[in-house]
């Protein structure tokens, strides 16, 4: 009788924990929640500076499909006819010849509910140059970044994609609803400098009937594709103007008395806090600054979180004619000036990629929400203070699950500061990247830079 009562009261627990915080993987899987104030972050953080770099356009298979050790494949899968096929992902040229697809309804399309099938649908079926990937002899330093420090094998972007709204979730652990970059342009700025600027978004009074019914045509969209269509977008989006204010990170630091900088072009869709209204016209926008000057301060003033967006000629942005090679040389520029500064015993850098780009995955993101998780990026975490792992050179692969929202998370407890969303509320810290318990490993991985790249400026300006 006392056991068949301590079952009954596990699963009473179960069940509440289920309804207050659980998450639904695509496909009808559960996912735990985030741990906000989990691992090592029991401990106390020696992290001083967090420089969180957000690059373009990549899947973790993409990457790192064949990184030993990692949660990755040399197979994608397709769709025709109602029936899954099998690709083999071809090597990846270094500049891509055009741009993929990789908006709200490709992301998708191409999860299609958990089965990670749909990625040639996003074109028709006709344009199958998504299914590639890179090795070791292409991308040698971020691979040795990874040798080194923690590749992050379950890092997913925090929607469905594209660029704008993905880069508000590095800032605000949301986007407003928003599901597109700028639309309707009619000047030569962008978002609250354009007044006719717009994007379609999602209602922020959606009844949970609604939000059930929009999940469940997300995870039905291969078969449902033309009702989907219509009663999404005709039914639910309505038209943003990208200038709005929601609460930011960088409001809560700047509240703490916590330095910080957004390294950012004006006029660049990647530019979130442009979008920001009480950003753009207070104060706060003498904090956006140009990504180059970040070497300067690295050598005198550092803030305490950095957010870096490259250049979009190193920005690894399919088609354009931009180079990996050269992207990759930008990187190793960046992270080469913190570990000569006096700033690397106490930092952390974060390099992710914003978006999926059209390119496959094969691991199904959790369904957080109507907006997303969408499919991985790669994720790099550098520091003297990242967990030692089995690669010959000290490296580890993290397995945990984390979004853009776990960087966030993790600033906000290095500086006492409260969760914005329940997103930030519920990421994970990236708790397991780290082991504050041990000493750090302070040895720098000083890169050259590679003369070898097989197209164009191969350098980043010095």
């Amino acid at each position: 009788m006392l056991l068949f009562g301590a079952m009954l009261l596990a699963l009473i627990l179960a069940a509440v924990a289920a309804r207050s915080g659980g998450t639904i993987r695509a496909g009808g899987r559960h996912s735990p929640p985030g741990r906000g104030h989990s691992g090592s972050t029991h401990r106390a953080i020696p992290l001083k500076h967090v420089v969180f770099i957000v690059k373009e356009n990549r899947t973790f298979d993409n990457f790192f499909g064949k990184y030993p050790g990692a949660d990755g494949t040399t197979v994608g899968k397709g769709l025709r006819g109602g029936q899954t096929f099998t690709i083999p992902l071809h090597p990846a040229p270094d500049v891509q010849p055009h741009d993929i697809t990789h908006g709200f309804n490709a992301g998708i399309l191409s999860i299609d509910g958990g089965k990670m099938d749909g990625f040639n649908t996003i074109l028709y079926g006709t344009d199958l140059s998504g299914y590639d990937q890179f090795d070791r002899s292409q991308i040698p330093d971020y691979w040795a970044y990874a040798d080194h420090f923690v590749l992050a094998d379950h890092f997913f972007t925090s929607m469905y994609g594209p660029t704008t709204p993905e880069h508000l979730y590095t800032v605000a652990a949301q986007d407003n609803g928003i599901v597109d970059n700028p639309q309707n342009s009619s000047n030569s700025h962008m978002m609250c400098d354009d007044p006719a600027e717009t994007a379609p978004a999602f209602p922020k009074d959606l009844t949970p009937g609604q939000i059930r019914q929009i999940k469940f045509w997300e995870d039905h969209v291969q078969s449902h594709y033309p009702a989907y269509v219509l009663d999404i977008a005709g039914h639910y989006w309505h038209t943003q103007r990208l200038c709005f204010d929601v609460k930011t990170l960088p409001d809560e630091l700047t509240k703490a008395g916590v330095t910080w900088k957004y390294y950012s072009y004006d006029d660049d869709i990647m530019n979130a806090l442009q979008a920001v209204k009480h950003v753009r016209y207070g104060p706060e926008w003498g904090h956006v600054v140009a990504p180059d000057t970040f070497l300067t301060d690295v050598k005198t003033k550092l803030p305490s979180v950095s957010w870096v967006n490259p250049p979009e000629s190193y920005n690894e942005h399919p088609g354009a004619g931009v180079s990996v090679c050269a992207g990759e040389n930008w990187t190793v520029q960046y992270v080469n000036a913190i570990m000569h500064s006096k700033y690397w015993p106490t930092t952390a850098i974060v390099v992710v990629w914003d978006d999926f780009g059209g390119f496959y995955d094969h691991v199904p993101p959790p369904h957080y929400d109507v907006l997303g998780l969408g499919p991985r990026a790669p994720a790099l975490i550098i520091s003297p203070w990242t967990r030692k792992g089995s690669n010959p050179e000290g490296g580890s692969v993290d397995h945990t699950t984390y979004e853009f929202s776990s960087v966030l998370r993790l600033i906000e407890n290095m500086f006492h500061l409260p969760a914005m969303t329940l997103r930030d509320k519920q990421a994970d810290p990236l708790s397991n990247a780290f082991d504050f318990g041990s000493k750090p490993h302070l040895k720098k991985l000083i890169l050259p830079y590679r003369h070898d790249c097989p197209y164009g400026d191969s350098l980043p300006p010095t």
